[in-house]
């Protein structure tokens, strides 16, 4: 660390009480540096007085960009009531989901293949409901902990969209009724949901980009932790006297 820097440092109001001693000891013993000390004294003092150059004025043109959008607006405060509002009706959706599930587990009135062998039938019938239920299961799960709905949204889109495509073949081909295909709108409507809740949850909720723990994350509206501060923000919080000069800009 040379001498200069050190006044530098002092300069900027950034060394500690040792290293300001340390440079009045060199300064009395160093004519050239206490020229150089002087000069860069005056000139800072000349710098930090000198009157603002007048400049064109850009509010009207920066403030419309920092203004939060309509979608912003409702990824915070605002929009919370309504998010609370759609994970209630996915409940319900979750509820109808999964009595449709106890219907197939059941056989009370419904059958996949109704024409099948009986063994067939019960088997068949079983896998429906299985797979109703884990649907169920997964709505709810997203309902209690909606920063998990972007995660839920491709095997939930992938299957509906198959679902939606057999249904309209066999519409067509008088493979299935009408009432038959209707027990399907759960699915739909809970997809609808999922699809909203990601989008409400903002970017932070989709795969692959930081949650909770990255600067300007909201606290998570289930209680979870929200913001943890990280290396870079705990070692801002430390004295600053206690840095060494190295870490400090000179002048």
């Amino acid at each position: 660390m040379t001498s200069v820097e050190i006044l530098s440092a002092e300069l900027d109001g950034a060394a500690t009480a040792e290293e300001r001693r340390r440079a009045r000891l060199h300064l009395d013993g160093c004519a050239s540096c206490r020229d150089w000390y002087r000069e860069a004294t005056a000139l800072t003092r000349a710098v930090r007085v000198m009157p603002a150059e007048p400049g064109p004025d850009v509010t009207e043109a920066v403030l419309p960009a920092l203004r939060p959008s309509r979608l912003d607006r409702l990824r915070g405060a605002e929009g919370r009531p309504l998010r609370l509002g759609v994970r209630w009706l996915l409940v319900l959706v979750a509820l109808l989901q999964l009595g449709t599930a106890v219907l197939y587990l059941t056989g009370a009135e419904v059958r996949v293949l109704p024409g099948a062998a009986h063994d067939t039938v019960a088997h068949v019938d079983h896998e429906t409901g299985a797979w109703n239920a884990a649907l169920a299961v997964a709505l709810l799960w997203v309902a209690l902990r909606s920063r998990h709905a972007a995660a839920q949204l491709p095997v939930l889109a992938s299957f509906t969209a198959a679902l939606g495509g057999l249904c309209l073949l066999d519409l067509l081909t008088d493979r299935v009724g009408l009432a038959r295909v209707l027990s399907h709108v759960p699915v739909l409507l809970g997809l609808a949901l999922v699809a909203v809740l990601a989008v409400l949850r903002g970017p932070e909720g989709f795969p692959g980009t930081p949650e909770a723990g990255h600067a300007g994350a909201a606290p998570d509206e289930d209680g979870e932790p929200g913001i943890v501060p990280g290396p870079a923000e705990d070692a801002e919080s430390e004295d600053p006297g206690s840095s060494p000069v190295a870490h400090r800009a000179s002048a």
